[in-house]
């Protein structure tokens, strides 16, 4: 086995154990799962859980992760002579427009991460991580001689767009996705910050 089919079957691993973990976190609350559970849910034994994760909370930072991946994988097949803007708002519109399938699922996450401390702190730790691979990914639509400090602000405004858009659409049942608050709010922006 290559080490690319090794590295692709762990992380494929390492999804599958997160979205159980979510799913069983919206079924029964964040407390009453335990490691057994996901482990139980995701077909691996605890200890395999524990190779990947070091605590049951750590499990949002793969799905941080993963949606980022996405976002990123969307990004590096966009032309770099299309404006950003337009390469961040269909990266973010392909992303987000899953939601559609399960909206309630989606709510119900965003409940879960505002409602449980030890979540929302891993979260928040891995947006940070999540917000330098962003810039990393930007950078090629910026100029050689443009502070990088630039393409972080610009990454960090993104990931805040992405974090109010979810927190206000969540809050609003009579909308059916957040992709018209994500027009919004991109459009909020401004293009002094994202041309």
């Amino acid at each position: 086995m290559t080490a690319g089919v090794t590295e692709r079957n762990k992380l494929r691993t390492r999804r599958e154990m997160a979205e159980a973990a979510g799913r069983l976190f919206l079924e029964r609350g964040y407390d009453a799962t335990t490691v057994q559970d996901i482990a139980d849910a995701a077909g691996v034994s605890p200890r395999t859980f524990f190779r990947y994760f070091p605590a049951k909370e750590d499990v949002v930072t793969a799905i941080a992760s993963a949606s980022m991946d996405d976002v990123i994988d969307h990004l590096g097949g966009r032309d770099e002579n299309e404006t950003l803007r337009a390469a961040l708002t269909s990266a973010l519109r392909a992303v987000l427009a899953p939601i559609r399938r399960d909206p309630d699922r989606a709510r119900g996450f965003q409940f879960l991460l505002r409602e449980t401390p030890a979540l929302r702190g891993r979260w928040l730790e891995e947006r940070r991580k999540s917000r330098d691979r962003l810039a990393d990914a930007l950078a090629p639509w910026f100029s050689a001689d443009v502070d990088p400090m630039a393409y972080r602000l610009v990454a960090g405004s993104v990931l805040l767009v992405i974090d109010e858009v979810m927190s206000r659409w969540a809050d609003n049942p009579s909308l059916p996705d957040p992709l018209g608050l994500l027009d919004e709010a991109l459009g909020v922006l401004g293009a002094p910050l994202i041309p």
